[in-house]
């Protein structure tokens, strides 16, 4: 923490070296941009690591077994979240008997919320990591990602219309594009939201720009698909 305090006040006031005092106010030594640069570097490749679902440190070097090890985690995390998201197909079996063209589009839905949910967080981790991030502008900044999601949704809702409406029908359409939209607003929120959560309790939130937002925007986008098909097809 005190590493970070110091490479943000370097960072604030473009400064070379920062001097170090004892509790009289003596000069006691200084730290450097250059050991300021070491520091960030690891912090970036760290954080860079846990976005990708790395759950410890692992250089180039690193034996097979520690590499294993740090990925491991984060799939075991993928993999029940597939399970869970298998759960929530197969909850709605008979809506997909009823209609399989709804089972053509669940990889889409799955991927834009997953898309949309690491591009908001990963905003807001970049805004905490340097330090212009207070808890006081939340609401602006959460805000911001509902009008940012809102004209995103807008647009790509639309597209998959048009293009879903020439190939599957009306009706799958409108499914398909509100289901969009929805998932589009709640993957924002989440993206916004879970990193500031993690920072709050004191937990790395560059985990909230890997797998652990995609699986939770993977399971909801599901619910929301097959619920705005079940209600609009009046299954």
């Amino acid at each position: 923490a005190e590493s970070e305090e110091v490479a943000k006040i370097m960072e604030k006031y473009d400064l070379v070296s920062l001097p170090v005092v004892d509790l009289q106010n003596k000069l006691v030594g200084r730290i450097t941009i250059d050991d300021m640069v070491d520091y960030i570097r690891e912090e970036a490749d760290k954080d860079l690591q846990l976005a990708s679902g790395i759950s410890e440190r692992i250089e180039f070097t690193s034996s097979v077994w520690k590499i294993s090890r740090a990925r491991l985690p984060w799939l075991i995390i993928g993999l029940l979240g597939g399970i869970l998201g298998s759960q929530v197909i197969s909850g709605f079996e008979s809506e997909i008997a009823a209609i399989p063209a709804l089972a053509f589009f669940i990889p889409l839905i799955t991927a834009m919320g997953g898309n949309v949910g690491v591009q908001s967080s990963a905003i807001v981790v970049q805004s905490l990591a340097k330090g212009d991030f207070m808890f006081a502008s939340i609401f602006k900044r959460v805000s911001k990602e509902m009008v940012v999601a809102l004209i995103n949704g807008v647009l790509l809702s639309t597209i998959i219309y048009i293009i879903s409406a020439f190939f599957e029908g009306q009706t799958l359409a409108l499914v398909v594009s509100l289901s969009l939209f929805t998932v589009i607003i709640f993957a924002s929120v989440f993206g916004t939201v879970i990193p500031l959560l993690l920072d709050k309790y004191k937990i790395d939130p560059a985990l909230a720009t890997g797998p652990f937002v995609t699986t939770l925007n993977d399971i909801l986008g599901l619910f929301i698909y097959f619920t705005i098909g079940m209600l609009l097809y009046h299954l």
